[in-house]
């Protein structure tokens, strides 16, 4: 996974706490699929400390109607809110964007939560002062401190790194999981997705929560009675880790028979997979774009779309080329 970097330390206990990752944006895909409107904006996100997690955490930041007015009239005037030293993520944020989050989220009225676990029981974290506020309960309420995020690359990575990109809905809830496993000089991706309908959303959403967080082992055990009950989302899920390597042998011959299966089950998401899978190949199974071809069209057509409409337009998926592993 990625080096950790913990912002946040108990004065009493010296123990340290992270933040989840921080790549997160909200998408109306899949269910936008096959429409021009298909749009992926930034969410933009306040430190707080979650009490259900222990742990540092993320909520969105839902401006208000008069701030997004507010940050419309300034956004006119760039020069002023620069002279005047006006801090605003409002104001980096590009037309389209802006634009997609005020019609989405200027009236909404909804408490704060953890995107990380969904709890309600969250507190704003200052990170603009060294003292958080914040007690560390099981340490007799010794005081957290916030020592700074960092600045620029936090260093040379050497060897293998996990990351997670989380999409959310317009209501904050995690939709799909985009995950990337790096090494050397290729990329390895999967989506991760469990239907809201599946009859084992709750385990399985919770397992995908493990694995984007770099716990692949207790995510497997979780996974285990699923795919030997031949449950398709868990079975997909397995296939998406064998593409990864995440936990289990990085193996396209492994991933494929999970992958079909899924596929045959219903899961798009594994639809999805298998045909970037094949769009690049992987070890054990050569590249295939005339399959991969076909396969994004099933994930199409049973409901999977995780790019935008042009990625499918493409002869050979080029765009691909050093995001997915190719063997020599």
């Amino acid at each position: 996974m990625n080096i950790p970097y913990h912002p946040l330390k108990c004065s009493g206990c010296a123990q340290e706490f992270a933040f989840p990752s921080i790549a997160r944006a909200y998408t109306d895909l899949p269910q936008a699929g096959g429409r021009s409107g298909a749009h992926f904006s930034e969410m933009l996100l306040l430190s707080v400390w979650c009490h259900q997690c222990e742990g540092a955490s993320w909520v969105e930041r839902i401006p208000t109607a008069r701030e997004f007015a507010l940050a419309a009239g300034l956004r006119r005037m760039p020069k002023r809110a620069r002279q005047e030293g006006i801090d605003d993520d409002l104001l980096d944020l590009d037309d389209a964007d802006f634009a997609w989050l005020y019609q989405h989220l200027a009236e909404r009225n909804a408490p704060p939560f953890c995107l990380a676990c969904g709890s309600t029981r969250v507190v704003p974290i200052d990170t603009t002062q060294r003292d958080t506020g914040v007690l560390h309960e099981a340490c007799w309420d010794s005081p957290i401190l916030f020592h700074g995020f960092p600045i620029g690359s936090s260093g040379l990575r050497i060897g293998r790194a996990s990351y997670a990109r989380q999409f959310h809905d317009v209501t904050g809830q995690i939709v799909w999981t985009r995950m990337l496993a790096r090494e050397s000089f290729y990329q390895l991706c999967s989506v991760l997705e469990v239907r809201r309908d599946d009859p084992f959303h709750a385990v399985l959403a919770s397992t995908i929560r493990l694995i984007a967080n770099g716990s692949a082992e207790r995510a497997l055990a979780a996974l285990a009675p699923l795919v030997d009950a031949q449950v398709p989302a868990a079975l997909g899920l397995l296939g998406a880790l064998h593409v990864l390597g995440e936990g289990v042998p990085h193996s396209g011959s492994m991933a494929v028979p999970l992958l079909e299966n899924a596929k045959a089950l219903g899961d798009a998401c594994a639809a999805h997979n298998l045909a970037s899978l094949y769009a690049t190949g992987a070890p054990g199974v050569p590249q295939d774009v005339p399959r991969a071809r076909q396969l994004f069209g099933d994930a199409l057509s049973m409901g999977g779309q995780y790019e935008r409409d042009d990625f499918y337009a493409q002869d050979d998926y080029a765009s691909m080329t050093g995001h997915f592993y190719r063997p020599a």
